[in-house]
């Protein structure tokens, strides 16, 4: 596993990348696969993720792209052009609005799915048995959902993405540009409050921040700052490190 490091705007540093896709595809001549997140989970900051991809396909790689924290904001588009394409994006929908209790979704390239043994074997993936042979059913899907699906969560689902729909990635985009800059505006020069990440890049309205006290010169715990916002401001958020282990 080869880690790539972000450039000093905390987005992939394709410099990095390029060198390491050249140096495997060509040295070593293993087959490369790769997966990066479209948004960070801390920062959010976002990922260009069409050149990206254009990057990795060039050197005959898979690109694997994590929409868990973009997915409810921005345009997922499977096939923009010749060599910009996903081989697959992860999505979580209960971050959504509405998503709670939703199922994950993979999408995939159907070239992918080689292996005509499910993942994990359960009601529904079975065509034919023997005492010596079992054959699994054809159809990608069926094979793959073994078991009683989330019926409930898969409808819910639909309705989060037809929610996102209808309102239009572009005014979500405005909104969210309008909190990143109302945000920064108030907070990018505050002498105890440090905000993880570029404030010049594009970014969803996600902030991770620390606040600093001079006097001990040390940081304040993350749970008591949430106590604190969540008991006298009434404001909910996150403390520690949360949907971000590597």
């Amino acid at each position: 596993v080869i880690r790539i490091p972000n450039n000093k705007q905390g987005l992939i540093d394709e410099v990095f990348l390029k060198k390491e896709l050249k140096y495997y595809h060509n040295g070593v001549k293993k087959h490369i696969i790769c997966t990066f997140n479209a948004a960070s989970n801390v920062t959010g900051i976002r990922t260009d993720v069409d050149p990206v991809s254009k990057l990795v396909h060039r050197y005959e790689g898979w690109i694997f792209w994590d929409y868990a924290a973009a997915a409810p904001y921005v345009k997922i588009d499977m096939n923009p052009s010749k060599f910009a394409y996903k081989d697959g994006v992860f999505i979580s929908p209960h971050k959504f609005v509405g998503g709670p209790s939703t199922p994950g979704i993979l999408i995939a390239k159907k070239k992918l799915f080689t292996n005509p043994v499910p993942s994990d074997v359960g009601g529904g993936t079975v065509n034919f048995v023997t005492r010596t042979h079992i054959e699994y059913v054809k159809d990608i899907e069926a094979r793959e959902e073994g078991g009683t699906p989330n019926i409930l969560g898969a409808i819910r689902a639909g309705l989060v993405f037809h929610l996102k729909e209808s309102v239009g990635c572009h005014t979500i985009r405005a909104r969210e540009d309008a909190l990143v800059a109302k945000f920064f505006a108030r907070f990018r020069n505050h002498p105890k409050l440090l905000v993880l990440g570029s404030s010049t890049v594009p970014r969803l309205a996600i902030f991770s921040f620390r606040i600093y006290v001079p006097l001990f010169e040390k940081y304040l715990h993350h749970n008591f700052i949430c106590v604190l916002l969540n008991d006298l401001f009434g404001i909910q958020v996150r403390s520690g490190c949360s949907c971000a282990a590597p």
